[in-house]
């Protein structure tokens, strides 16, 4: 038995997973500022536009955040915490509301240390800093590493940007994220 409920587990993660990260990553590319254009835009737009477009009406963009995107992620790491207290046998729900709210934040960082990382292993090859992709990719972790290019410019061809944003982002997860976790466990 422990082995299907194993199964079960990996399964909604998955699922969940795929459709949580699209959701944000939709809010994050709005909230950057990528073109419509771009292709990878237009595969998240196309897949996310079901839920989204009805629920503008009721949830409006605030700025540059498209709001829907963000409480549709939500509701589904609600929805996904709430499988998995079912599978645990557990009956919590009420208990998960800021629960899901951190593991949403949650994402989000781990989003742009992905994106960030993405974005240093193809700096080492020249020839792509030229494709839309990485200029894409670019422009995404940008509000993330600027602010320490700004204090820390290239040297000698190196740039540690990427490296003290990442180190950041970390900390965040460990100072922030994690005591707000704790926090919302215990409401």
């Amino acid at each position: 038995m422990p082995y299907i409920l194993s199964a079960a587990i990996f399964l909604i993660q998955t699922a969940f997973g795929l459709f949580i990260g699209l959701f944000l990553l939709r809010f994050l590319l709005i909230a950057v500022g990528v073109p419509f254009h771009e292709p990878i835009c237009q595969f998240v737009y196309r897949l996310t536009n079901p839920l989204i477009a009805p629920l503008r009406r009721f949830v409006p963009r605030w700025r540059k955040f498209e709001l829907a995107a963000l409480l549709i992620a939500w509701l589904l790491v609600l929805l996904e915490s709430m499988l998995l207290e079912v599978l645990f046998g557990r009956m919590r729900f009420f208990g998960l509301l800021a629960p899901a709210l951190v593991s949403t934040l949650d994402w989000i960082i781990w989003i742009e240390l992905g994106a960030i990382l993405i974005y240093c292993v193809l700096s080492f090859f020249p020839s792509m800093r030229y494709e839309d992709g990485y200029r894409l990719l670019d422009r995404f972790v940008a509000p993330v590493v600027n602010p320490f290019r700004r204090w820390l410019p290239p040297v000698g061809g190196f740039d540690f940007s990427c490296w003290f944003a990442s180190v950041a982002l970390i900390l965040t997860r460990l100072l922030v994220i994690a005591p707000l976790a704790d926090l919302a466990a215990r409401l």
